[in-house]
């Protein structure tokens, strides 16, 4: 059987014998990538029941031996059953991450069918509330908050302020444009206007996870004035107009996350 050691340092252990507060869950999964229920079998050493969360490029399976530095000898005994909130710091031959809080599951709750699941509710509800608060957050922050389609993707049109001086580097964004037709107008636009967005179109590391667009599609998008590029006017349909960016993950959401959007926007 394969048995393969991921190292763990605990930054803070939580010795709970009940699941923990939803506050501090909410806490543990917002400072977590890599969320697993786990039995300890014997010191230092936990073997993985079920993995939650994790990041795609890591490799992570029931049945994996997870080796554990605690930060206080002792604190894990065999037998021991939790949800183990942590998050990467050395990836290469040995996984290393930090735990920041783990959540046990007493061994009356263990031999429940069923808790697996219900842990993995209480880590999915949790990370829902992280992400829609820095999805308000975003929200809030934004100018313009747009259900549309993008009509075009072009070079940019700078207008105004002066670009700011062009150097060629491997990490230059090549910006581009793309004019979005607004279908509705959730905040700061009405439907039926023409908004200019600017994006990096590099493929270069420095722009990993920002978001591209492409001429066709549909979605909700969360503008910010242009502070980017150093000109944040351009020209459409000759006429001087404020250019947008949408530069976090967060900013091009699908069409149907529409309504979620609204009912957050509602939200207290």
């Amino acid at each position: 059987m394969r048995t393969r050691f991921v190292i763990v340092s605990i930054a803070l252990v939580w010795f709970a014998v009940a699941p923990a507060p939803a506050q501090s869950r909410v806490a543990w999964v917002r400072q977590s990538d890599i969320i697993f229920a786990g039995t300890v079998t014997r010191a230092g050493v936990i073997r993985v029941d079920q993995v939650f969360e994790k990041p795609d490029a890591v490799s992570l399976m029931k049945g994996d031996s997870v080796a554990v530095l605690a930060a206080r000898a002792g604190s894990l005994n065999p037998g021991m059953q939790a949800t183990f909130y942590t998050t990467g710091w050395i990836y290469g031959r040995w996984i290393t991450v930090r735990e920041v809080g783990h959540e046990a599951i007493g061994p009356q709750l263990a031999t429940v069918a069923g808790t697996g699941t219900a842990q993995q509710d209480l880590v999915a509800r949790a990370r829902q509330q992280v992400n829609d608060a820095d999805l308000k957050a975003r929200i809030q922050a934004a100018a313009m908050v747009v259900v549309g389609r993008v009509e075009q993707i072009r070079p940019p049109a700078y207008t105004g302020a002066p670009a700011r001086p062009k150097r060629f580097t491997e990490h230059d964004p090549n910006w581009q444009e793309a004019i979005i037709h607004v279908d509705e107008g959730l905040k700061g636009a009405t439907a039926g206007e023409r908004v200019v967005v600017r994006f990096p179109g590099s493929r270069d590391v420095a722009f990993v996870g920002t978001p591209r667009f492409a001429a066709g599609q549909e979605g909700t998008f969360l503008l910010r004035k242009d502070t980017a590029t150093g000109s944040p006017l351009a020209l459409m349909a000759g006429q001087t107009v404020q250019a947008y960016t949408a530069l976090h993950r967060l900013d091009v959401l699908s069409k149907q996350d529409a309504q979620h959007v609204r009912t957050l926007m509602r939200g207290p």
